[in-house]
C-alpha cells in the first residue's frame, strides 16, 4: 500500500535538505538566542509605560476637565477673596460666601484722629456686602470659558497654586448714612469744662477735655471713595470726627485768685477798751472758702467774694466775745474783706450793749452812778419813767453800755489808769507802765466818780468860778452833771495866787477832779492827746 502512495506522489527537493530538522519548543533553542529575545520584550513593555506616563499630562488635564464640566463645581483650588470655593456646586458656594463675608466677618470701625478708639461692627452696618451671587458666578464660570487650552491650562495653575476670585463690593450710601448715624451716639465725646471747686479750704482745678463728634457727612464721603479697599484691604472702617471745644478751657487764673484769697488770712483785730483788752480773729481757709463765689465770666471763670457769706462768721463770732459785748457787722464784714484783698485792715472797736440794774432799797442815783460808772444824768436820759417819778425798788432799769462814755475815736496804746483807793495814777504805754504819779481824788461829799472815760478836752488853765479855782494842765474827763466837767489837772490855785492843796497829795482833796503836781500835769497834759482812755477804779 505504502508503495503506492510513493508512486504516485510528485518528486520534489527539499528547500534546505542539508540542514537538521529543528524541535518546536523554545527551549531547545540556543541560550543567546533566548536573551536576546528577553530584552526586546521588556523593551517593548518600557516603550508602553513610558507612553502612558508621557500621555498622562494630557489625558489627566483633559480627564479633570471632562469631570469639572460634568460635574458643574467651581474648579479646584479656586478661592473668593480668603474663601476656598473650589469644589463647591454653585449654590454651596453661593451660600459660603454669603456666610463669610455678609454674615460672619466682623470689622472695626476707627477713629481716624485716635486710633485708640475703635468699635466692633459688621460690615451690613455701613451698607458694604459682598455680591455673594455675582462672586461664585464669576469662580464657577473660571476655567469654563475660552479656548479649552487655555481652560485647561487655567484649572492646572489653579490646582497647583490656588486661583483667588475678586469679591464683587456693592456699596449701598443710604444704609450707610443710617448706620453712621446709629453709632453716633457711641462715638461721641462731650466736651469737658474746666472746673474750679472749693472744698474744706482747698482749691481743686479740672483741666478742660476737647470732645469729639461724628462727621457723618465725611464719613460717609471716605467709605463711599473706596468701599472695595475698606471691606477687601483695608479691613477697617475709617470714621471722620471733629474736635469739640470746651466753653470753658482755662481756669488757672481764677484758681491763683482763689488760692491767693485763701491763703491771705486776714485777721480781724478788735480793741476793748473797757478792760482793755485786744481781740483777734483769723477765719481758717475752710471758713474763708465758703465766702468765695466761683462765676461763669465769659469763657473762663472768676472768683468773687460773697459779702452777705461774710455776715454768718461774723454773727458766730458773738459768742466768743461774751453777752455784753458785740462786734460792729457791717465794719468787720468791711475789714475781712478788705483783709481778703491784701488790703490793711483797720482795728475794730468792741461794743458793749446796754445792762440792766435792779433797784435796791439802800440805792440812791448817786449809788447806782457810781456802781455803774455812769453818770446818773446819763442813765436817767434812757428811764425817763425813773427821771420823773424817781426809783422803786425791785424795778428794772436801763443802764447805757459800759462805753457809752467814750465819744472820741480811741488813742490806741496809751491809759491812764487811776486807783481811788490807792489815790496813785499810772500812764500805761504799749501795755506797760511808764510813769507812776500820787494824786488826790474827790472828798466823800464831792467824790471822783469810777468808770470808763477818756480825755475829751484840755485847757492850759481852767477856771471855775463856783470855787473860784484856777486848774492848769486841765484834762477834761467826764460831766458829772450836765454844767460840771470833772477832771486831771494840776494844784489849783486861788485868784489870789494861793497854791492849794500842795502838801496833802495822796489823799482824798478835791471836789471831784484828779489832782497831781504841777510838773506831773503839765508832763501828762502833753502826753495825753484826745481820746486817751482814762479808767478810773475805786
Amino acid at each position: 500500500m505504502r508503495a503506492n502512495i510513493e508512486q504516485t506522489r510528485p518528486a520534489r527537493v527539499p528547500v534546505i535538505a542539508t540542514q537538521p530538522a529543528r524541535p518546536f519548543l523554545a527551549r531547545t533553542l540556543h541560550p543567546d538566542t533566548a536573551s536576546s529575545q528577553r530584552s526586546r520584550s521588556r523593551v517593548v513593555w518600557a516603550g508602553v509605560i513610558a507612553a502612558i506616563f508621557l500621555s498622562l499630562p494630557i489625558v489627566l488635564p483633559v480627564g479633570a476637565y471632562g469631570w469639572l464640566r460634568l460635574s458643574r463645581t467651581v474648579a479646584p483650588g479656586v478661592r473668593v477673596g480668603e474663601i476656598p470655593v473650589g469644589g463647591m456646586r454653585l449654590g454651596q458656594a453661593i451660600e459660603a460666601l454669603d456666610q463669610s463675608w455678609n454674615q460672619e466677618l466682623v470689622m472695626t470701625a476707627v477713629d481716624t484722629a485716635d486710633a485708640g478708639r475703635i468699635w466692633t461692627v459688621r460690615p451690613a452696618q455701613f451698607g458694604l456686602a459682598v455680591d455673594a451671587a455675582g462672586s461664585a458666578e464669576q469662580a464657577y464660570a473660571f476655567a469654563r470659558e475660552g479656548s479649552l487650552p487655555s481652560s485647561i491650562w487655567g484649572m492646572v495653575k489653579a490646582f497647583s497654586n490656588g486661583w483667588e476670585i475678586k469679591p464683587i463690593v456693592t456699596f449701598d450710601p443710604d444704609v450707610a448714612r443710617v448706620g453712621l448715624e446709629s453709632l453716633s451716639e457711641t462715638t461721641y465725646i462731650p466736651a469737658a469744662d474746666a472746673q474750679l471747686g472749693l472744698a474744706a479750704g482747698e482749691v481743686t482745678a479740672t483741666y478742660a477735655q476737647w470732645g469729639r463728634q461724628l462727621d457723618i457727612d465725611s464719613s460717609l464721603a471716605l467709605i463711599a471713595a473706596d468701599p472695595d479697599a475698606i471691606l477687601l484691604r483695608y479691613g477697617f472702617v475709617p470714621l471722620v470726627t471733629i474736635p469739640l471745644p470746651p466753653a470753658i478751657e482755662e481756669v488757672a487764673q481764677a484758681a491763683n485768685e482763689a488760692e491767693r484769697l485763701l491763703s491771705a488770712g486776714p485777721t480781724l483785730r478788735a480793741y476793748d477798751p473797757v478792760i482793755d483788752e485786744w481781740l483777734e480773729f483769723t477765719p481758717s481757709r475752710e471758713q474763708a472758702s465758703a465766702w468765695l463765689q466761683i462765676h461763669r465770666d465769659g469763657s473762663g471763670l472768676s472768683v468773687e467774694v460773697d459779702e452777705e457769706a461774710v455776715g454768718p462768721y461774723i454773727a458766730s463770732l458773738q459768742t466768743t466775745v461774751g453777752e455784753e459785748r458785740t462786734l460792729d457787722l457791717q465794719a468787720a464784714t468791711a475789714a475781712l474783706l478788705a483783709g481778703l484783698r491784701g488790703e490793711k485792715v483797720e482795728p475794730l472797736r468792741v461794743q458793749y450793749l446796754p445792762r440792766y440794774y435792779v433797784v435796791t432799797p439802800q440805792d440812791t442815783l448817786i449809788s447806782i452812778s457810781f456802781k455803774v460808772g455812769i453818770p446818773y444824768w446819763q442813765w436817767l436820759e434812757v428811764n425817763p419813767d425813773v427821771k420823773a417819778r424817781g426809783l422803786r425798788v425791785g424795778e428794772s432799769i436801763t443802764i447805757p453800755p459800759r462805753d457809752s462814755m467814750l465819744e472820741l475815736p480811741v488813742v490806741e496804746g496809751k491809759r491812764i489808769v487811776i486807783s481811788i483807793s490807792e489815790q496813785h495814777m499810772w500812764l500805761q504805754e504799749g501795755g506797760e507802765v511808764i510813769i507812776e504819779h500820787i494824786i488826790s481824788t474827790g472828798i466823800p461829799n464831792s467824790p471822783t466818780m469810777p468808770g470808763i472815760f477818756q480825755v475829751k478836752s484840755r485847757y492850759v488853765n481852767a477856771y471855775a468860778s463856783k470855787w473860784d479855782l484856777y486848774m492848769p494842765h486841765f484834762l477834761g474827763i467826764y460831766h458829772a452833771t450836765p454844767n460840771l466837767l470833772n477832771g486831771i489837772h494840776g494844784l489849783p490855785s486861788l485868784s489870789n495866787g494861793a497854791r492849794l492843796w500842795e502838801n496833802i497829795l495822796g489823799s482824798p482833796a478835791s471836789y471831784g477832779c484828779v489832782i497831781l503836781d504841777l510838773e506831773a500835769a503839765e508832763h501828762l497834759f502833753t502826753w495825753a492827746e484826745d481820746g486817751v482812755i482814762v479808767e478810773i477804779r475805786a
